[in-house]
């Protein structure tokens, strides 16, 4: 209780609110009083009310890079199954296909664009099989079909990170979706890196690394995130000028992207891009986007 003539700031946030909520008497004064009280409240949603349809969606919705996610990091870790048997080219190339084709299509491209990568990874699948019987046959040149298709992979990857960077910034709510997007896209510049570490290796009859003779598949991968990380134990070395030049541009790349757009997206969760066109543009969601 106040006394008349005297003003009371609980009182006052309490009839603000009344007049917000429409509880209040509704009169020219309540009005008046609801434009005044601010509408950016946080989000009191419990989220042990969140249901289990809601928790599929995010996983496996059309727009989920979940499954993107995992599918790298399953690529990662079965890359040196691919020289160890002789259709370890056909164990791996199933997932790496899947998550490209995924990466694209959570990204939401066009029909053509998808047209174009399905195509492209045809022909991929068809060199994994030539390059599968060759080695079944001890046809003992097989480097020249080894670096097409790492040299056709690596162009995929690379026309995937940008698509997958684009759409982690046009969500209209940065979520854990949005963070899956941006450690997919980090993940990306290792596979792309690790490509063109097979790609040269062929090409130099195999000689990229000082300390191996012959690497497998598994070295390129192994080495190109030691790099990507900026870890360098320095058991494997680059011994080509190309191999050297990747290896720092991939080192200063993984370095950029992890501490500007990942650390951004960390940031920026649970923020939400404001959708009253009379409030300041945000410069951290791109603009003239469709919502989610």
């Amino acid at each position: 209780m106040t006394r008349p003539g005297v003003f009371s700031p609980v009182s006052h946030s309490f009839h603000a609110a009344r007049s917000f909520s429409g509880s209040g008497g509704g009169g020219p004064a309540d009005m008046s009083m609801t434009r005044r009280v601010a509408t950016y409240a946080p989000d009191m949603t419990d989220p042990t009310e969140l249901s289990a349809t809601n928790w599929k969606g995010v996983l496996f919705g059309r727009d989920s890079f979940f499954p993107v996610l995992f599918l790298a990091i399953l690529t990662i870790l079965l890359s040196p199954l691919i020289d160890e048997f002789h259709f370890g080219f056909l164990i791996v190339y199933p997932v790496s296909a899947l998550m490209v084709l995924l990466a694209f299509h959570s990204s939401r491209v066009s029909k053509r664009t998808m047209t174009a990568v399905t195509a492209l990874l045809t022909i991929v699948g068809v060199m994994s099989v030539i390059t599968s019987i060759a080695r079944i046959v001890n046809f003992t040149d097989d480097r020249y079909l080894i670096a097409l298709s790492a040299a056709f992979f690596a162009v995929l990857i690379a026309c995937a990170f940008p698509v997958v960077v684009r759409r982690a910034f046009q969500h209209e709510r940065v979520t854990l979706n949005t963070l899956a997007a941006g450690i997919t896209a980090y993940l990306l510049i290792g596979i792309f890196f690790s490509s063109l570490y097979r790609c040269d290796s062929a090409l130099q009859h195999f000689q990229i690394f000082h300390e191996t003779l012959h690497p497998n598949a598994g070295d390129y991968t192994y080495f190109s995130f030691i790099t990507l990380t900026t870890v360098g134990f320095g058991d494997l070395t680059p011994a080509t000028e190309f191999a050297r030049s990747l290896s720092i541009f991939e080192a200063i790349l993984g370095q950029v992207f992890l501490v500007t757009a990942v650390a951004r997206i960390v940031s920026l969760l649970g923020s939400e891009k404001p959708s009253d066109p009379r409030l300041p543009a945000s410069h951290d969601f791109s603009e003239g986007t469709n919502s989610d």
